[in-house]
């Protein structure tokens, strides 16, 4: 290998220039949007909450 291929490959880039940094930074970021969006569905579908007592008693008329 000459001097100017290993130059090429060895650049003294910014570490946002690299797309392997952006690679390992969407896994845990998708992570939290993936975690985000199962709060809000769990939010917007939250069970009824059940206020009458004895509700496993049969009523009698």
């Amino acid at each position: 290998m000459n001097n100017k291929a290993k130059e090429k490959t060895y650049k003294n880039l910014p570490w946002y220039k690299y797309p392997w940094v952006w690679f390992m930074l969407s896994l845990p970021a998708s992570a939290v949007v993936a975690g985000l969006y199962t709060v809000y569905i769990a939010h917007q579908n939250a069970p009824q909450v059940i206020s009458k007592q004895n509700k496993f008693q049969v009523e009698q008329d």
